[in-house]
């Protein structure tokens, strides 16, 4: 009896083996590609010091920030969030909101 439950322990092991070479159990990221949303630019104009954006779930402020000033270069955290601020009073830097629109900074290029 001892053997034949070893037996099966063995064998049990050995197709686990197979199975995680084989297949694996973990995903891997080219089996599944995520869909990244874009963000929604609301309103710009090219003499507004901000753009309105809306904003999706995963976004935070430094994110959209650097979407928004891809060529540009933003010197601080701290100035981006006084100026986030700045241009949203009623608004927190920490706590945005998914699907409300804000007013996010524009830096002029190098």
């Amino acid at each position: 009896m001892k053997r034949l439950f070893a037996f099966l322990a063995i064998v049990f092991i050995v197709y686990i083996i197979y199975y995680d070479i084989r297949i694996g159990t973990l995903p891997t990221a080219t089996a599944k590609e995520e869909k990244i949303e874009t963000t929604e630019v609301i309103a710009q104009t090219s003499n507004d010091p901000f753009i309105e954006v809306k904003v999706k779930a995963g976004d935070t402020l430094l994110s959209i920030v650097e979407r928004v000033n891809e060529d540009r270069q933003i010197s601080s955290i701290e100035t981006v969030i006084k100026d986030f601020e700045g241009l949203n009073p009623e608004s927190k830097a920490e706590l945005l909101q998914i699907g409300k629109t804000y007013k996010f900074p524009l830096y002029k290029g190098e």
